[in-house]
C-alpha cells in the first residue's frame, strides 16, 4: 500500500508511522523521496527522511549530521567538505566516498595539513574517487619525468614518493621541497606544449599532502605520495571517479561509473563550476 502523501508547491508531507513528515525541496534527499514515493515502504521512506540516521549508520557513527551540520568523531567538519557531503546527497549522488575522504583526512599526521587541504579542495572543487582520494594536474617533460631534475618517472602507473619529513610544510614558502602537484589552471600555465611536455593526472591521498602553499592562490600542494594515472585529454568535471581511474571515463557517453546508476543518474550533477616554482626533492634537485 502506498504512503499517505500531499504534495503542494513542491513541498511534500508524508505520513510514515501515523505522523507527519514535511520534505521542502532543499532537503537533501528530496529528489530521492519524490522518486521512491510511488512504490518505497514506510520504512523505507522513514530512512530517506531522516538523513542523519542514514549518514551515522553508513560511517558507524562517526561521521554523523546534525542540525545540517557534519560531524566527525564528534566534532563539526569544516565548510567545504561539510558542504561537498551535503551537496552530493542533494543531487542524489553517492555520499560514501567523501565519508572515506574524510576517514583519510583524518589519518593525516598534521593538523595544519588537513586544514590547508580544505583550502586547495574548497578553491578548485576537485574530484574525489571512490576509495576517498582526489584527483589533481602534474605537468611533466615530453619524456614524462619532472620538469627540473628529470628523477622521477611519471609515465601512467608509476606511484612518486619521497619521504614526508622532507616534504617542506610551511605554505609561506612557495619554493621548497617536495612533490607537486596543482589545479589545471595553475599546471597548464607551467606546461610547455612547444617543449612537448605532457600534464597528466595523479591520484592523492589526502593523509598524504603536506602543504598548500599560499603563493598561488592554493592552486598547488606539495605531497610526500602520488599516483600517476592518467594523461590530461580534458578537464576532470565529474565529481566522482573510480578506485582506479580509467582515462575513458573522459568520455561524457562513457559506460557508466558503477553498474547500478544508469545515465539519467550521473545527469542529475551539474557541473560546476605547473608555471610551477622550483621545488626541491629529497635529494636537494626540483620535482
Amino acid at each position: 500500500m502506498s504512503v499517505p502523501f500531499m504534495w503542494v508547491d513542491g513541498n511534500l508531507t508524508l505520513i510514515l508511522n501515523n505522523k507527519a513528515h514535511q520534505v521542502l525541496p532543499d532537503h537533501i534527499n528530496y529528489r530521492l523521496i519524490l522518486e521512491a514515493l510511488p512504490t518505497a515502504t514506510n520504512d523505507e521512506l522513514a530512512e530517506l527522511v531522516d538523513i542523519e540516521k542514514a549518514v551515522s549508520n553508513f560511517s558507524d557513527g562517526l561521521v554523523e549530521v546534525k542540525n545540517g551540520k557534519v560531524m566527525f568523531d564528534g566534532e563539526e567538519v569544516h565548510g567545504s567538505i561539510s558542504k561537498r557531503i551535503l551537496e552530493f546527497m542533494s543531487k542524489g549522488l553517492p555520499f560514501q566516498p567523501l565519508v572515506n575522504f574524510l576517514n583519510n583526512l583524518m589519518e593525516n599526521p598534521s593538523m595544519q595539513s588537513q586544514k590547508e587541504l580544505y583550502d586547495f579542495l574548497e578553491h578548485e572543487h576537485l574530484p574525489i574517487t571512490e576509495d576517498g582520494h582526489f584527483l589533481a594536474y602534474k605537468a611533466v617533460r615530453s619524456d614524462y619525468k619532472d620538469k627540473y631534475a628529470g628523477t622521477f618517472d611519471n609515465r601512467v602507473g608509476q606511484v612518486c614518493e619521497m619521504r614526508r619529513a622532507k616534504v617542506d610544510d610551511d605554505r609561506a614558502r612557495g619554493c621548497s621541497n617536495g612533490l607537486h602537484a596543482g589545479a589545471l589552471n595553475y599546471v597548464a600555465s607551467y606546461g610547455s606544449a612547444d617543449s612537448g611536455d605532457h600534464i597528466m593526472i595523479v591520484k592523492i591521498n589526502p593523509k598524504d599532502v603536506v602543504s598548500v602553499p599560499s603563493d598561488c592562490n592554493c592552486e598547488k600542494l606539495r605531497t610526500c605520495r602520488y599516483e600517476v594515472v592518467g594523461e590530461y585529454q580534458g578537464e576532470l568535471l565529474k565529481p566522482l571517479y573510480k578506485s582506479e581511474f580509467a582515462e575513458d571515463e573522459y568520455n561524457e557517453d562513457e559506460e557508466d561509473l558503477y553498474d547500478e546508476y544508469d545515465d539519467a543518474y550521473w545527469d542529475r550533477y551539474d557541473d560546476e563550476d605547473e608555471d610551477e616554482d622550483e621545488d626541491y626533492d629529497e635529494y636537494g634537485s626540483y620535482s
